[in-house]
């Protein structure tokens, strides 16, 4: 997976990139959070190691700005310095980890394995959003129309329900197929009733 560690420590920087090199991983140095958020939004995402104890732009503002930009990048703090306050807010921040300086290779492993799990719910989420948009476009009518053909409901008897024309009717489901590009209702009945299912299974 992709690692982009954020730290001062040159010397230390290196001894990780080896580390996770030799693990498989593809990491990249950064040597302060301005510099990595500079190029942020056009890396893959990945897992940020950030140090907490950087100059001018501190990790926990870096994972701040980073939560602001809604990246899927998976941030664990790493700091020798850090005390229980801070590691609250990280986490409550959405930091999958707060590691201690000097950490054991294990527990650094252990939190990228966790930060590929992070990351691989959150591109499904956002695939996802990106497959349901579509929906949005529908108007107030068109969802109504959608949801009454859904029960079984012929042009006429939709029509009945509503108080409007079958040719309204009719105007509508055209309209519904052209903003959802699909070729059929049917289709269009399990798109919606997909985005239902996955807008269920996100809040529980």
């Amino acid at each position: 997976m992709f690692v982009y560690l954020v730290d001062d420590d040159k010397d230390l920087a290196k001894t990780i990139i080896m580390t996770l090199e030799g693990a498989g991983h593809r990491a990249t140095h950064f040597s302060s959070g301005e510099a990595f958020l500079n190029v942020s939004g056009d890396l893959p995402s990945g897992c940020v190691l950030l140090d907490l104890m950087l100059p001018a732009m501190s990790g926990l503002e870096l994972q701040a700005e980073l939560v602001r930009r809604d990246h899927c990048h998976a941030v664990a703090l790493l700091t020798g310095y850090g005390d229980v306050c801070d590691a609250v807010t990280a986490m409550r921040a959405g930091a999958i980890d707060f590691l201690r300086k000097p950490y054991k290779r294990a527990e650094l492993l252990d939190v990228l394995a966790r930060a590929a799990t992070h990351i691989d719910e959150c591109e499904r989420r956002r695939s996802e959003a990106t497959k349901y948009e579509p929906l949005k476009r529908l108007s107030l009518r068109e969802q109504e129309v959608l949801d009454l053909l859904g029960k079984g409901l012929s042009s006429k008897q939709a029509a009945g329900e509503l108080a409007i024309s079958t040719r309204t009717i009719d105007m509508h489901r055209a309209n519904i197929l052209r903003k959802l590009g699909v070729i059929s209702i049917t289709a269009a009945l399990l798109l919606a009733r997909d985005a239902s299912t996955a807008g269920s299974s996100g809040r529980r």
